[in-house]
C-alpha cells in the first residue's frame, strides 16, 4: 500500500507590530516556497488585512506537519501569535487537491503524484538514519543562530546581517562560526545543502 497523505488548512495569526514581520518576510517566504517545491504547501496567502496567512498544506500526519510549521521563520521569531491546525476533506468543488497514489509496477513500490509530477523516491533506512543524526545537530542552533543563518541564505553579507542586529561584524562573524561548527559545514556554500537536509528530515 503506498504512504496515505492528510490535507490540513493551516491559520496563522500574528502578533506585534509590522516592522517585526518585515524583518523576516523573506525568510519566511522563501521557507515556504521550498515547502512548494516539496509538495507540503498547496497554496495560501495572507488576509487582506495583514493579520495572519491561510495556508493549505499536506502532509503524513499533524506532527510532521507542526515539525514543519515550527521551522517557520517567523514561529522561530515569535512573529505567529496563534497557529490553527484542522484536518480538511476536498470533497467540493474542484478537488485539485486530493493526492493520488500509483504502484509503479514493483512489488511493494508506489509513487506518490502531486498535479501529474512524480515525488522523490522515499529514502532507504540509512538515509533516514544520517538525516535524523543531522537534525540532532541542527537543533543545538539557537534562534538567533537560526534567523542570521536564514539571512546568510539570503544573500546577505555579513555587514549587512550586523547592521539589521545594530551589532559589530565581528560578533557576527562570531555566530556564523558557531553555525558552522554545529552543521559541521566549513563554508557559505555548504549551508544551503545542510539546512535543506534538515527540513527535508523534518517532513519525514
Amino acid at each position: 500500500m503506498g504512504e496515505s497523505y492528510v490535507a490540513f488548512v493551516v491559520e496563522l495569526v500574528f502578533r506585534g507590530n509590522e516592522t517585526d514581520r518585515l524583518s523576516f518576510g523573506e525568510a519566511h517566504r522563501t521557507y515556504w516556497k521550498r515547502m512548494a517545491a516539496r509538495g507540503i504547501l498547496l497554496g495560501g496567502g495572507p488576509w487582506r488585512d495583514g493579520t495572519g496567512e491561510l495556508l493549505v498544506c499536506e502532509a503524513r500526519d499533524r506532527g510532521t506537519l507542526l515539525r514543519v510549521l515550527y521551522a517557520d521563520p517567523y514561529a522561530q521569531a515569535q512573529v505567529i501569535g496563534e497557529l490553527r491546525v484542522r484536518e480538511w476533506n476536498a470533497v467540493m468543488g474542484h478537488v485539485v487537491l486530493a493526492g493520488l497514489e500509483r504502484s509503479t509496477g514493483g512489488a511493494g513500490t508506489h509513487e506518490r503524484i502531486r498535479g501529474g509530477v512524480a515525488a522523490p523516491t522515499p529514502p532507504s533506512v540509512r538515509e533516514v538514519a544520517a538525516v535524523r543524526e543531522e537534525v540532532a545537530v541542527r537543533e543545538e542552533l539557537t534562534a538567533h543562530e537560526r534567523r542570521i543563518a536564514t539571512m546568510m541564505l539570503d544573500g546577505l553579507t555579513n555587514k549587512q546581517i550586523a547592521e539589521s542586529f545594530t551589532v559589530s561584524t565581528r560578533a557576527v562573524e562570531l555566530h556564523i562560526t558557531r553555525i558552522y561548527r554545529k552543521l559541521d559545514i566549513r563554508r557559505r556554500a555548504q549551508l544551503a545543502a545542510a539546512i535543506d537536509r534538515f527540513e527535508a528530515a523534518l517532513a519525514c
